[in-house]
């Protein structure tokens, strides 16, 4: 990630208010959109990779009608749930954090973590690896 907004920011473009004795944001979702593609503006897309991982991302860009891998992922890609790049799984962690994937690999209805986390644990909200 080469940018990332400052909070200041977000918290203007969004609606603050107390119910309950509780902070609440409201935004419509259009706005919504709109910070999320600033939050995602900052990431540095693998053009390469990218191209070639989504190949008919890459046939768009060869035509014309997609400028960039980058521009595909700001506007539309993270959206549909697609990487910018690869990331790789240690796998020993992936296992550990989710025992549903371990035992999906032991009985042979997943291949490995890396190809878990490729095909659904990505879209699922899984971590590849600690954060810490």
């Amino acid at each position: 990630m080469r940018y990332i907004p400052p909070f200041d920011l977000l918290r203007r473009s969004v609606e603050i208010s107390t119910v309950r004795g509780e902070l609440r944001v409201s935004l419509s979702y259009d706005d919504f959109i709109k910070l999320i593609r600033l939050m995602i503006a900052g990431v540095e897309v693998d053009e390469a990779w990218y191209r070639q991982q989504y190949e008919d991302i890459g046939r768009a860009i060869r035509d014309g009608q997609v400028g960039s891998a980058r521009q595909h992922f700001v506007d539309d890609g993270y959206f549909e749930g697609r990487l910018p790049f690869p990331m790789k799984v240690d796998d020993t962690w992936y296992q550990a954090q989710y025992p549903d994937v371990a035992e999906n690999i032991r009985t042979g209805v997943v291949a490995n973590p890396q190809t878990h986390f490729d095909e659904d644990g990505y879209r699922e909200g899984r971590i590849p690896f600690d954060l810490a």
